[in-house]
């Protein structure tokens, strides 16, 4: 036996203490917050009797105390613990080594212990009590309170005994870790949203369910024992009996039952969809183990997206538009009956049954190198929508919307021919009008100036004249529908600066009459042009018969951008007398409705009240903003 004292402990020694595995494995005994048990204090007092020490101690130590598992001899009233103040134990299992004081009172290491002073020990022999893998939780010792020089055979008697000591520690820590890891185990299973049930092979009776499946099936007071209180139907509606169960057939004859489709009618609850596999699981003793999964949520989100899916179809067969989708090699996947008939007329009806799972360019070749094909790749190459004409074979203009989406292209071809026919006569008669206006004016300025040199009015009278007359051509430039690199028509316009432009000839931003509110909003060619008309007509009438047409009226004009939409208000008020909102439409508002609903896609509403007029029109930004 060793009987010398070891050397001072070092740093690193003294670390042991709080090292994290061990103390992870002290805790994982239960042996800190247990009472003492009955087996250490035999082995305790066996220690006493053999080696008539008075002191017999089990002692488990942590990173700040020693607690006694087991004592004999200590004085009432014994302690349960002390601190590391007052432990020799301490020692042993930082040294991870016996430890062999014959008189403490003599040691400088120990002689200031409080174990000395307070519970009077002098002599102690202790040996370390080890985890399986060699961790040092505490010691098993013999104290004497007088000095003490330790026989071999002391020290034998001592090992033997902590040997027992050391091996029931070690199977209670086995049982904690094994209890623990069934109770983490256990818990990690009810709080799955799966349903499990174990049955016992052969009979068939359940073992055991899971949170989930106990709810699911509507077993109370947890006995997995009674009959389960539901019903089991097959998709097509059968009943099945008790030996159908995926999980008796399991128990029973040893089958593997993979994602069986069940309705379960719960007696006493609501129903559900469920999806059961049941197979055997070799285990001592062997069992059957089934999992159910609820899938009532995912068959009615399926019901849901069939019912969504019927209705677009139902919307493709019933619009005007053609309508194809292209998956990311042009392969046609969807043709709806306008797109197949479409393709039937140009390329034939052979062609036609053929079409969905071709490449769109072997069915219909006649499309390579055309715009549509630019406008694909275009669409593929950014990302985002693109719009294009493509001239049909059947001699239609089509206007092709192709809409890019993970791979594939989603296009719209909807028949144009006659609004691109309306467009353009359109275009031609503005185009005259507007030379013949032009001339008009140069005419009536030629007028006035000859008729201010010859007449006794002042010169500002004439100046005056063409300044007005000089404005209301250029709130006709605004008007013109067509811009052309002859007429160096600016290809943007502010909406305010087209607001004043049109009012120009009637009012200014002096005129206390004239209220602007808005943002700044760049307007294109079709924006600037259709609503300068717009403008024009409500203002020639808010001159003749409106706001414009005394001193006490007010005109406001107010705009914003709303989700996408212009929104521009035109009210007029403070009339002096009661008007009264004409019995026919002019040929003004007509003028109005065809530019705001046929030109812009928009809405436009008029309110009649007793002192004034309101307009409020609504048009697409992406149509009108520059």
């Amino acid at each position: 036996m060793n009987t010398s004292m070891p050397p001072p402990l070092t740093g690193e020694e003294r670390s042991r203490l709080a090292d994290p595995a061990r103390l992870r494995a002290l805790r994982e005994t239960g042996l800190l917050e247990s009472a003492p048990a009955e087996i250490f204090e035999r082995a305790t007092r066996l220690a006493t009797r053999v080696t008539g020490v008075p002191v017999s101690l089990v002692s488990m130590v942590d990173d700040n105390r020693q607690v006694f598992v087991a004592q004999t001899g200590l004085d009432a009233p014994a302690p349960s613990e002390t601190p590391l103040s007052h432990s020799f134990c301490r020692y042993v299992v930082e040294s991870d080594a016996p430890l062999n004081v014959p008189d403490a009172r003599e040691d400088t290491v120990l002689r200031d212990n409080g174990a000395v002073r307070d519970l009077g020990v002098t002599a102690y022999l202790g040996v370390p009590l080890r985890t399986v893998d060699g961790q040092p939780l505490g010691a098993f010792c013999l104290i004497d309170r007088e000095a003490r020089q330790w026989t071999e055979e002391e020290y034998e008697a001592l090992s033997d005994i902590a040997a027992g000591v050391e091996a029931e520690i070690r199977l209670r820590r086995q049982i904690n870790v094994a209890h623990r890891e069934e109770n983490r185990f256990r818990a990690v299973l009810d709080q799955m949203p799966i349903g499990v049930g174990v049955a016992e092979l052969g009979t068939g009776r359940l073992i055991d369910l899971n949170a989930t499946a106990i709810e699911m099936f509507g077993v109370t007071d947890g006995d997995v024992t009674k009959q389960l209180a539901f019903d089991a139907y097959t998709p097509e509606g059968r009943k099945l009996s008790l030996s159908e169960f995926p999980i008796v057939r399991a128990a029973r004859n040893e089958e593997t039952i993979s994602h069986m489709e069940l309705r379960c009618v719960r007696h006493d609850g609501p129903e559900r969809n469920l999806l059961v596999s049941a197979q055997r699981v070799e285990s001592e003793p062997p069992v059957a183990v089934a999992t159910a999964l609820d899938i009532s949520d995912l068959n009615a989100a399926r019901e849901h997206a069939a019912e969504v899916d019927r209705r677009l179809a139902h919307f493709h067969e019933i619009t005007f538009d053609a309508i194809v989708e292209l998956d990311s090699e042009d392969k046609i996947r969807f043709a709806n009956s306008v797109m197949r008939a479409r393709i039937r007329d140009a390329v034939g009806a052979e062609a036609e049954a053929q079409a969905v799972g071709r490449s769109l360019w072997e069915t219909a070749p006649h499309l390579i190198g055309s715009s549509f094909e630019k406008a694909l790749a275009e669409a593929r190459r950014t990302g985002v929508p693109t719009v294009t004409d493509q001239d049909g074979r059947d001699g239609r203009i089509l206007e092709a919307r192709l809409y890019p989406e993970h791979g594939a292209i989603l296009a719209y071809l909807r028949d144009v021919t006659e609004e691109r026919q309306i467009a353009k006569a359109r275009d031609t008669l503005t185009r005259e009008l507007n030379h013949r206006v032009k001339n008009a004016f140069a005419m009536m300025s030629g007028l006035v100036g000859m008729t201010a040199r010859h007449a006794k009015t002042p010169e500002e009278m004439a100046r005056g004249l063409r300044e007005r007359i000089g404005a209301l051509a250029r709130a006709h430039e605004l008007i013109n529908p067509t811009a052309t690199p002859e007429r160096d028509f600016r290809g943007m316009v502010e909406l305010r600066e087209l607001l004043l432009g049109v009012l120009s000839p009637y009012t200014n931003l002096d005129d206390p009459r004239l209220i602007l509110d808005g943002p700044d909003i760049a307007l294109n060619h079709a924006g600037s042009t259709n609503l300068a008309l717009v403008i024009h007509e409500l203002a020639t009438n808010a001159v003749k018969y409106g706001a414009l047409s005394h001193d006490a009226g007010l005109l406001e004009l107010s705009w914003r951008d709303t989700s996408g939409q212009l929104e521009l208000d035109w009210r007029e008020s403070g009339y002096p007398e009661e008007l009264v909102q004409p019995s026919n439409s002019g040929f003004g508002s007509k003028l109005i409705d065809l530019t705001i609903q046929g030109q812009l896609r928009g809405t436009y509403g008029t309110e009649w009240v007793p002192d004034g007029f309101q307009a409020r029109m609504t048009v697409p930004m992406d149509l009108i903003k520059g």
